[in-house]
């Protein structure tokens, strides 16, 4: 029989999926409305993005630990 998570662990299970969905749309969002026709946007473009990816994996790392630590235990 399979144990459950305590509500912390689901609470930490349920942020990790909600950031990485939030963060998919966002990035997918920030790429479709950017412009470009100017090489400077093209890069602000690009770099933001890259941020919003550096950011994504931060997170999903912080977020992933948490929820590892606090799964149900055997």
């Amino acid at each position: 029989m399979e144990k459950e998570r305590s509500l912390l662990g689901s609470m930490f299970k349920w942020m990790f999926i909600l950031f990485n969905l939030f963060m998919v749309a966002l990035v997918y969002m920030t790429q479709t409305s950017t412009d470009e026709s100017n090489l400077l946007v093209s890069i602000g473009a690009g770099m933001g993005i890259a941020m919003l990816i550096g950011m994504w994996i931060m997170g999903a790392m912080v977020l992933g630990g948490f929820t590892y630590f606090t799964r149900a235990k055997d």
